[in-house]
């Protein structure tokens, strides 16, 4: 009796997983389609000044050299794994957007390997190994324990892993999580969350992998002048060292390795 008691339960969860699939497999066609990367801002001055500093947190926190094979989970259109492939790393970027793939595709040509492929179920990268897992606001898309068994199981022992998200003590960031109107004026999908900083550490370690850093960075906000930049990246360095304020702060980032 228990076990059909489990099977609509189980046949519900992966109703809901195929669902959370369709609509990101739609969000990747209009980005491509409506040029949507703009909402989100990296390709404003500060935008790119920000997708630098996660680039570099990603590839030193991750060890990336030419001597390491990386993962990179949900690569969309690529953004960051041109930024990634800079350190000269063995590049394999995996996305669940046919439409996102192909521009990441073309974007990284020969320099890198771009995969259709699942970062829950693995599928795509099934019994690949690799030295390193980055990703850039990926996690808050997906069932997050399974991403993380994914993980896991391609991730070499002693192998590193770092990944930024959404900061859900963020103002911005929860309203777009709550509130319908700027969820849509934002394109958040239904099903995207954001982690705090115990979250999203606790559910890494019930993964089995080692923290070694998680915490809130970042103040610059993509649409910033170019003439406050610097002023406002200044500021942000110093509120990031504030007990309390760094607590809003816009992403979390988050490194460490596998035992």
């Amino acid at each position: 009796m228990k076990a059909m008691g489990r099977e609509p339960a189980k046949d519900s969860l992966l109703e809901e997983a195929e669902a959370r699939y369709a609509h990101e497999r739609e969000q990747g066609a209009t980005i491509v389609a409506h040029d949507l990367e703009r909402v989100w801002g990296w390709s404003s001055p500060a935008g790119r000044v920000r997708a630098t500093r996660r680039a570099r947190f990603l590839i030193d926190a991750a060890g990336l050299s030419p001597s390491v094979t990386c993962l990179e989970l949900g690569a969309g259109t690529g953004e960051f794994s041109m930024r990634l492939l800079e350190s000269g790393c063995v590049l394999v970027a995996v996305e669940l957007s046919d439409a996102a793939a192909a521009v990441c595709r073309r974007r990284v040509g020969s320099r890198g390997e771009v995969v259709l492929g699942n970062v829950e179920t693995g599928e795509g990268i099934e019994g690949r190994s690799f030295d390193a897992v980055v990703g850039v606001s990926v996690l808050h898309h997906v069932d997050v324990d399974a991403c993380l068994r994914t993980i896991l199981a391609v991730l070499r022992p002693g192998g590193r892993f770092a990944f930024t998200e959404p900061n859900m003590a963020n103002p911005q960031v929860w309203a777009e999580r709550h509130l319908d109107t700027v969820r849509r004026r934002r394109h958040v999908t239904p099903h995207e969350t954001a982690f705090r900083p115990r979250q999203l550490t606790a559910a890494f370690e019930r993964a089995g992998l080692v923290v070694e850093t998680c915490e809130p960075f970042d103040f610059l906000h993509p649409a910033t002048p170019r003439f406050l930049i610097g002023a406002v990246s200044r500021l942000g360095v110093l509120l990031e060292k504030v007990p309390g304020a760094r607590e809003i702060a816009g992403s979390i980032r988050i490194a460490g390795r596998r035992p």
